[in-house]
Formats: C-alpha cells, sequence, structure tokens
C-alpha cells in the first residue's frame, strides 16, 4: 500500500478514535448526574424534614431586628423535644447579655419574605418556637440546641464511620441567596483531617473538606452519605479569587461523636 492509501485509513482511525473518545465522556456525564439526581431525589425524600432554619431574632429598643438564619440538622428528639446539630459560629453564647432569642423554623415553614403575608415580623414570627442552647464547644465549632413542636420531623443518625476521600456526599443548606432546602452533592476531597479555624487548628479540631457546594447560609446544615447518616456539619466553604465556590469544610462524625459524649457525661 502507497503512503496515498494509507492516509484515509490514518484519517479514519483519528475519527474512530475521537468518537469513541466522546462518547465515553458523554456516558460518564450522564452516569454521573443520574447518580446526583438519585441521591438529590432520595435526600429530598428521607432526610430533608431535618434540615431546620434558625434564625436570630435581636430586640433593640423598641424594634427586633431578625437575621438571615443559619442552617441546622435534627439527630434526637424526647416526647415533643426535639435536639439540632449546628454551628457554633453564628450563634451569640449568652443570648439573654445580648437581647437575642433563637427562633426555629421547620423544612416547610417559610420565611416572612415567602409567606405571603402581611402582619408584620414580629406578629409572622412570634408563632415558631423559641431554641435552648443546651451545649456548646468552641473547639468542635458546635452546638446542641433543643426546641418543642408537637410537628413530626425526621431524625437523622451520625454515622459511625468516617467518610473516606472520594465517597459520595449532599450538603443540605438553606442558602442566604437560593431556596430552603437546597440539597448539593459532591465528593470527600481531603485525604486527611485538615486544620481549621485558628493558626495551625491549635484550639480547633480539624475538618474534613467536600465538594458538594455551599454557600453562606448552609454552615450548621448536615453533611450526609448515600445511607443518610450525618458524616458532617457543614461549617463554611472556601472560594477562588472570583468569589466562586471552591471546596466545602466539615466538622467530621469521629468529632460530632466526641462532641456528643462529652455533653452527656
Amino acid at each position: 500500500m502507497n503512503k496515498n492509501g494509507k492516509r484515509p485509513l490514518i484519517k479514519y482511525i483519528g475519527v474512530m478514535l475521537c468518537a469513541a473518545v466522546i462518547i465515553a465522556v458523554c456516558y460518564v456525564v450522564f452516569f454521573s448526574n443520574s447518580e446526583n439526581l438519585d441521591f438529590i431525589e432520595a435526600v429530598n425524600s428521607k432526610a430533608i424534614s431535618a434540615n431546620i432554619l434558625l434564625i436570630n431574632a435581636t430586640e433593640e429598643s423598641s424594634s427586633i431586628s431578625y437575621s438571615a438564619g443559619q442552617s441546622g440538622v435534627i439527630f434526637k428528639r424526647e416526647n415533643e423535644k426535639y435536639y439540632v446539630l449546628t454551628a457554633l459560629h453564628g450563634i451569640p453564647i449568652e443570648p439573654e447579655l445580648n437581647n437575642v432569642k433563637f427562633l426555629v423554623l421547620g423544612y416547610d415553614q417559610p420565611e416572612y419574605k415567602d409567606a405571603g403575608l402581611h402582619i408584620g415580623l414580629k406578629a409572622y414570627y412570634s408563632q415558631f418556637p423559641e431554641a435552648v442552647i443546651e451545649y456548646y464547644d468552641e473547639a468542635y465549632d458546635l452546638a446542641v440546641i433543643s426546641f418543642l413542636s408537637e410537628n413530626e420531623y425526621t431524625i437523622l443518625s451520625i454515622a459511625s464511620e468516617q467518610p473516606k476521600h472520594g465517597a459520595p456526599v449532599a450538603a443540605i443548606g438553606n442558602p442566604h441567596t437560593g431556596n430552603r432546602n437546597t440539597v448539593t452533592t459532591g465528593k470527600i476531597t481531603s485525604k486527611k483531617p485538615v486544620p481549621f479555624g485558628d493558626e495551625a487548628g491549635k484550639n480547633q479540631h480539624s475538618i474534613i473538606q467536600h465538594s458538594a457546594k455551599s454557600s453562606i447560609g448552609f454552615s450548621g446544615g448536615a453533611l450526609l452519605n448515600r445511607n443518610m447518616a450525618i458524616v458532617g456539619i457543614n461549617l463554611g466553604a472556601g472560594e477562588n479569587i472570583f468569589h466562586q465556590f471552591k471546596v466545602g469544610k466539615a466538622m467530621p462524625c469521629d468529632k460530632i461523636l466526641d462532641f456528643l459524649a462529652a455533653w452527656n457525661k
């Protein structure tokens, strides 16, 4: 075969290889998106009602201001008393000294701006239960709060095993810009614990990192595995120079269990 005869064959092989690569990429993208959608659907079906919105109501002179809030997840119930895990950094440690009340909104209870009512902020938010701070520890940046309610909410358990690098996870939160009960998916990106908080993590426990997109308002929300168990509590996120999400940060389940063990002593 002469050189001119080889050229069409080489072009044909090149075209076939390119087509095979494109098909493989499309398959991976389709399969990945399908898995993510299934994961999100499972969270919305089995876990979303454990997500709460915690709003700070601060009394100043004759007026009351309401924060945009942070997330939390229900992990325990005793009769009509629910217990919630959340991030400590969004909660004034001594609320009575700061004239602050913590109001709990269940997953299906809208904020005033979304309620479609015109009765005033104070009248609207007065219907929701106040939260009590049960326990906190700055080293974990975690707090346990409780509230009373006759409503039925899902109780999520804490995972007994640490998620491995590459494990799929879902984050639940209430972003300040976006919809309540937002669910995002990603994977564990850290291979070992990462220092968090103060310099070199001297006074705070290390965290895990993940790629489930989160933003302001997700703090305190749950990071779940496919079994709908809590593998972390979201504490924040890192951004790139364009202020776009880069990495999520969460206190891992082994540290959560240590934190709860200290509370129960």
